[in-house]
């Protein structure tokens, strides 16, 4: 009986090992590439939405340093809307810089344009700054 215990113990402890090791291996940290892919969908889906004070949070701390959310909000016109935008790539050249692939339909509400959103692919910059992800906008 004694000798049943220890074996179901030992068995008991062994499956919490290799559940511990497993999932000590789930948690590995993500690639720089699969971080700013996450983040700049995020950010491309607030453009979508025309929630640009949320977007705002997404550029660099030097930027906003500079220009504040509702400035940045005011920027975008009324004339253009972005229809289901998606990060299509993300290479990062440098440790601290990676390039980014949007593809976007833009659905320009204008005489002449039709109601079918114009194909368009864009680039982007991300930079590491204070371990985090930013999107660098040109001014």
């Amino acid at each position: 009986m004694k000798s049943h215990f220890i074996k179901s113990l030992a068995s008991v402890g062994a499956l919490t090992a290799v559940a511990v090791l497993a999932g000590c291996a789930a948690i590995t940290p993500a690639t720089p590439e699969a971080t700013v892919q996450k983040r700049a969908q995020e950010r491309v889906n607030l453009m979508q939405a025309r929630e640009f004070t949320k977007a705002y949070a997404y550029l660099t701390p030097s930027y906003r340093a500079l220009n504040d959310a509702d400035s940045y909000s005011k920027s975008f016109g009324s004339g253009a809307s972005w229809v289901e935008p998606k990060v299509d790539q993300v290479k990062c050249p440098d440790s601290d810089r990676c390039l980014v692939s949007v593809t976007v339909g833009v659905q320009v509400v204008a005489p002449g344009f039709g109601t079918k959103p114009l194909p368009s692919t864009m680039w982007e910059t991300w930079v590491l700054e204070n371990g985090q992800w930013w999107f660098h906008k040109y001014n």
